[in-house]
């Protein structure tokens, strides 16, 4: 399994492809220190999160890589699922040569970290969980919003249905009523030009979507429950929109013993407009002085 680079500028991301058992993975590769491997949100993409690459990449060989079906990161020929993406994690840590690694995790990312320890915590010597989805139970939508999602999600597990949103997705209509769906109903939030980005879309990103908004909409935190050995940083915003701060935090202090909290302000669950490396440095300074 080796990866092919497709820059290799020493002051830039190198952009590599993995050959995994699973699937192909897209990374983005940054920094001369410990691997440290970031497990991505939803719909993220290499280069929407370059800044805190190269900002973590001080510290740690960041390794970040686009979940199978988005980006140049090959579908799963099984269905998508977090547990694929778990062990997809152990085998890109296999082809980077890192017997031991770290871990980051944001929103949905939190909850496939939490699935990669439940794999791998023999492996990982720490853990960050910025903004963690734990658990339906964490979630700040309204019963209305709820209900119009799971209409949504079992419409969009008819084959034609799916074929004739990608076909829709060609067109500037179709894309503009998606993102307003997503933003308005999903309340998901993201600095990308998220019309731009479905236009992108294939049948195999919109199946991994609804993969992974049916395990946001109907996995119990339990199922993700440790508790783990492994020492955490946990940050998030007590004003987070879109996942309740409380229980994240009480999820956080039960299943992490060795347990670091740095609590935000801000009024957002992602950035509207993309971060810049000076932002981390003020926002986010915790994750290069944790020991």
């Amino acid at each position: 399994m080796t990866g092919h680079a497709d820059c290799v500028a020493d002051n830039e991301v190198v952009h590599q492809l993995f050959d995994l058992p699973l699937t192909r993975l897209s990374v983005g590769v940054f920094g001369d220190g410990p691997p440290l491997i970031i497990v991505p949100a939803t719909i993220s993409l290499i280069d929407d999160w370059e800044p805190l690459i190269r900002y973590i990449g001080r510290r740690y060989r960041v390794h970040f890589f686009e979940l199978p079906g988005y980006g140049n990161s090959e579908p799963f020929a099984q269905p998508f699922s977090s547990q694929l993406v778990a062990e997809s994690v152990g085998h890109l840590a296999d082809a980077i040569g890192a017997e031991r690694f770290s871990l980051l995790g944001f929103s949905f990312g939190g909850a496939l970290t939490m699935r990669t320890l439940q794999v791998h915590e023999d492996r990982v010597d720490r853990v960050a969980l910025l903004a963690p989805f734990v658990g339906h139970e964490c979630l700040r939508h309204s019963r209305a919003k709820l209900l119009a999602l799971r209409a949504a999600l079992f419409a969009m597990r008819s084959r034609h249905v799916r074929h004739g949103t990608a076909d829709a997705l060609r067109s500037r209509v179709g894309t503009t009523a998606l993102a307003w769906f997503m933003k308005t109903v999903g309340k998901f939030e993201t600095s990308a030009d998220l019309s731009l980005r479905l236009e992108s879309f294939t049948v195999y990103s919109i199946d991994a979507l609804i993969a992974q908004v049916d395990e946001i909409l109907t996995v119990p935190g339990e199922s993700l429950a440790g508790p783990y050995r492994v020492p955490c940083l946990f940050g998030m915003s007590v004003n987070d929109p879109l996942l309740d701060f409380g229980v994240s935090q009480r999820f956080a202090e039960a299943n992490f013993p060795d347990l670091t909290e740095d609590h935000w302000t801000m009024p957002w669950h992602a950035a509207p407009v993309p971060y810049t490396v000076e932002d981390y440095e003020r926002e986010y300074h915790a994750l290069l002085e944790w020991e």
